[in-house]
């Protein structure tokens, strides 16, 4: 045989670890991401952006934008994204600063590019995420952005100064950075309209790089109009429009005590940001500290401190009231593993794959069915799939009388009545597809008793990993939900931003997921597992040594049945088959020819060998553990979010890129 297909029991549960910690982990290092971190790309930017700005008698202003986006040649991305400035110092007073609130926000793209969007915060701006983390776009795609910006326009006296409101103001004026310095996509073409209850008196447009005089085009009336060409990175672009203050109602701008960098609110949230920030960094660390801890002291199998690996001590005097051994034991440590030439006695297979990763893992299962087969419970018979000259092998599994001498353990009884009990004595495998999922949670749930009533684990390992990892994933989602809900939710209470909850936010999931990483290592065995492992490990070491020189004749076909389950669990039925190949053809020129095995019936057009049986045991090993695992299908979708911005020499300001 070239080598197993099947998955063993390490990739199976490496697989399902992995799967949930590269979930977590890909959500924190998203969280963590700038939106501006996006790399440049040579030929990436705006061939146009078109943005319609409506001013409201309230000193609000609708913005629609029309943006041509230019992905790199060759590339595909997910999205763009629009970071829209929100928060900006206040006439150079400390600790205040003006804000614009961004409202009802809706995306849409004329090209059919994914437009599901999100909204974070972050600082001084308000990022708008466009795109789908499922999907990917490219070439040249149109998107269409709306929103509000809440109190815009400046009330200005008649000698040209600030006024508090538009009471004693002669003029309103937008001065309003369409985009900040901190634009580093390239515009080809940027054209704004400016809509107002009347007609502008007097406008002016300036581009280029911080505090630059260049003009670009403006023209005043109804509507006003700007425009700029070829803008690249770094450059800024601001348009300036005054209109009669009597066109207006009561605009004035909306100023807050904090820092607009920080995105701090009130009086109140300096302190409540501080102590955010404070549990931002703390929370990891405790984690860390806490969780740590628990592994050193409780998490690290023991073992028997004066004994060989693999060795328990005598039961009877000196032993505990339970049965139990009476020996001193200590926690970790490593131990060298000897070769053992049988399995551990009276340990199945399914026992031993719990045992070497403590998990229950379908393979576990699948080896279960296998060795029920060796013992005599069942005949496992190859059989055509039904789907003609292409279809798949298929087996037949058929209930036997049950030996006088063998004894079921409880879930090996809980596997036989799940295969037969609806179904008669016959059962194609592939009949048990999406309908064994519930049975087989209750066969490893059976496994995990049966660890604990041998004494292997002071309780199941599935609970003890369940009960910490639970608890990180609680963690996680806490500080997703700060970061998505906790900030507008203080904000409203502080009357300000909340820029320390989105660190807080970050926080929690880092430290969910320390604690969900470490509470996998919290399920530890007792000194006597840690015999068993041991045994295990040595059985292991021998089947992918054994030589066939090693093996007697008379009982080569008995001990090629009893192992292969065990061979299976560890992932080596190829490495035995092969042994047991060369044991035949030794025992043939010999004129003593080995006796096949009659549990497992082969179909194929020749008389079978051990190479053969063994490939089938590995398919159906393979085979069956999709199937014990399937469950009819679903679908969902996902989102995304993170970024920041700067703003430029008026109010407000944006910058975009791509993901």
């Amino acid at each position: 045989m070239a080598g197993s297909t099947g998955p063993t029991r390490s990739s199976v549960t490496r697989g399902r670890r992995l799967a949930v910690l590269g979930l977590l982990l890909a959500a924190a290092l998203l969280l963590l991401t700038p939106a501006g971190s996006a790399q440049a790309a040579g030929d990436e930017g705006m061939d146009s952006f078109v943005a319609v700005y409506d001013l409201q008698p309230d000193g609000s202003m609708k913005v629609t934008e029309t943006i041509t986006w230019r992905f790199p040649s060759g590339e595909q991305r997910h999205g763009i994204f629009r970071n829209i400035v929100v928060r900006m110092g206040w006439n150079d007073e400390e600790n205040r600063y003006r804000y614009f609130d961004l409202t009802d926000v809706a995306v849409s793209s004329p090209t059919g590019a994914p437009d599901e969007f999100r909204v974070s915060d972050n600082g001084a701006s308000e990022e708008i995420r466009i795109g789908s983390a499922d999907q990917l776009t490219s070439g040249t795609q149109v998107y269409t952005v709306s929103y509000t910006l809440h109190d815009v326009l400046n009330p200005i006296t008649a000698d040209g100064k600030p006024a508090p409101d538009s009471s004693q103001a002669a003029t309103v004026e937008l001065y309003y950075n369409v985009f900040g310095t901190n634009e580093t996509t390239a515009r080809d073409r940027v054209s704004i309209t400016v809509n107002a209850p009347t007609g502008s008196t007097q406008v002016a447009c300036y581009q280029g790089v911080s505090r630059s005089d260049t003009p670009c085009q403006a023209t005043s009336g109804d509507p006003a109009r700007f425009s700029a060409a070829g803008l690249t990175s770094g450059d800024a672009m601001s348009v300036l429009a005054s209109y009669p203050a009597s066109a207006f109602g009561d605009v004035r701008a909306d100023v807050r005590e904090g820092d607009s960098g920080a995105s701090i609110g009130s009086d109140a949230a300096p302190a409540a940001n501080a102590a955010a920030w404070a549990g931002a960094v703390g929370a990891p660390v405790l984690a860390l500290a806490v969780m740590g801890a628990l592994v050193w002291t409780r998490g690290r199998d023991e073992r028997y401190a004066d004994l060989t690996p693999g060795l328990s001590p005598a039961y009877g005097t000196g032993a505990t009231g339970d049965g139990t051994p009476a020996a001193a034991t200590v926690r970790g440590g490593s131990s060298t593993v000897a070769v053992q030439f049988q399995p551990p006695k009276g340990v199945q297979p399914g026992m031993v794959g719990t045992i070497i990763d403590e998990t229950a893992n379908p393979i576990d299962v699948s080896a279960t069915v296998i060795d029920l087969a060796v013992r005599g419970f069942i005949r496992i018979e190859e059989s055509d799939g039904g789907g003609g000259v292409f279809s798949r092998t298929d087996w037949t599994l058929t209930r036997l009388a049950p030996p006088a001498d063998e004894r079921l353990l409880p879930y090996e009884r809980q596997l036989l009545d799940g295969i037969f009990s609806s179904r008669g004595d016959a059962v194609r495998l592939s009949e048990l597809k999406n309908t064994f999922a519930s049975t087989l949670k209750r066969i490893q749930s059976g496994m995990y008793e049966e660890v604990v009533t041998r004494g292997w684990f002071r309780s199941s390992p599935q609970t003890q990993r369940g009960a910490w990892q639970g608890l990180g994933l609680v963690i996680a989602v806490l500080g997703g939900l700060m970061l998505f809900y906790g900030r507008p939710a203080i904000s409203a209470i502080l009357g300000g931003s909340f820029g320390g909850g989105v660190a807080l936010g970050v926080g929690l999931v880092v430290a969910g997921i320390i604690v969900w990483v470490l509470g996998g290592r919290m399920a530890a065995k007792t000194a006597e597992g840690s015999a068993v492992l041991a045994q295990s490990l040595g059985f292991k070491e021998y089947l992918t040594t054994a030589e066939a020189g090693q093996i007697e004749f008379d009982e080569a076909s008995n001990i090629f049945s009893r192992y292969l389950p065990y061979a299976v669990v560890f992932g080596v039925a190829d490495r035995w088959a092969r042994t047991f190949a060369d044991v035949a053809k030794a025992a043939e020129a010999a004129n003593r020819p080995l006796v096949m095995p009659t549990w497992y019936v082969w179909s194929g057009n020749a008389f079978p060998d051990f190479t053969s049986i063994a490939d089938g045991v590995d398919s159906f090993s393979t085979t069956s553990t999709g199937t014990f695992t399937s469950t009819p299908g679903s679908s969902g979708s996902s989102g995304f979010s993170g970024g920041g911005g700067f703003s430029g020499g008026g109010g407000g300001g944006s910058s975009s890129g791509s993901w």
